[in-house]
C-alpha cells in the first residue's frame, strides 16, 4: 500500500467510525424534539365542560361553603335513661358550675347531658375543664362534635 492510499482508507474509517455515532445521536435529538413538541400540544388544548356540570359544582360548592363546621371536643356530663333524672342533674350541674350551660339531647334509651357553650379545637384544652368537672361527675367523657368556628372556646377562659 502506498501512502496516499493508506492516509485515504485512515480518513474513510474516520467518517464510518464518526458517522456510526451520529446517527443514533440524530435520532435521539430528534426523538426528544418530537416528544417535546407534542407535550406542548397535549397542554394547550381546553377541555370544555358542560354547562349542566358546571351548575352541578356551584351548587355543591355554594351548599358546603354555608356549612363550614370543624371537629371539636366537648365535654359530655352524664347519659340517663329517666327524664326525670336528667332534669335533676342538669339543674344541679349548673347550680355548681354556674358559667357553663347544659344542653340535652334524647337518643332513646338514653338523655344525654352534654356542655353547650365550650367546645374545644384540642383535645389536650378540653382536658383541662373535664378533670374539674370529674371531681364532680366522674362519669363525664370527651365527645368529637361538629361545632361552627365561632363557637370554639379558648382555653385560658377555664
Amino acid at each position: 500500500m502506498n501512502f496516499a492510499h493508506a492516509a485515504a482508507e485512515r480518513n474513510t474509517n474516520t467518517v464510518m467510525v464518526e458517522s456510526r455515532f451520529i446517527r443514533p445521536v440524530f435520532f435521539v435529538v430528534v426523538f426528544i424534539i418530537a416528544s417535546a413538541s407534542a407535550l406542548c400540544a397535549q397542554s394547550l388544548h381546553t377541555i370544555e365542560e358542560e354547562p349542566s356540570i358546571t351548575r352541578m359544582l356551584q351548587v355543591y360548592s355554594s351548599k358546603f361553603k354555608a356549612i363550614e363546621n370543624v371537629r371539636a371536643w366537648r365535654i359530655q356530663v352524664a347519659a340517663v335513661t329517666d327524664r326525670r333524672e336528667m332534669e335533676q342533674e342538669k339543674s344541679r350541674f349548673e347550680r355548681l358550675f354556674p358559667y357553663l350551660r347544659l344542653d340535652w339531647e334524647h337518643d332513646n334509651p338514653y338523655y344525654i347531658l352534654t356542655i353547650r357553650d365550650v367546645a374545644f379545637q384540642e383535645k389536650l384544652d378540653a382536658l383541662h375543664l373535664l378533670h374539674k368537672i370529674k371531681d364532680r361527675y366522674p362519669s363525664a367523657i370527651l365527645v368529637l362534635d361538629d361545632v361552627k368556628p365561632d363557637q370554639l372556646s379558648n382555653p385560658s377562659d377555664f
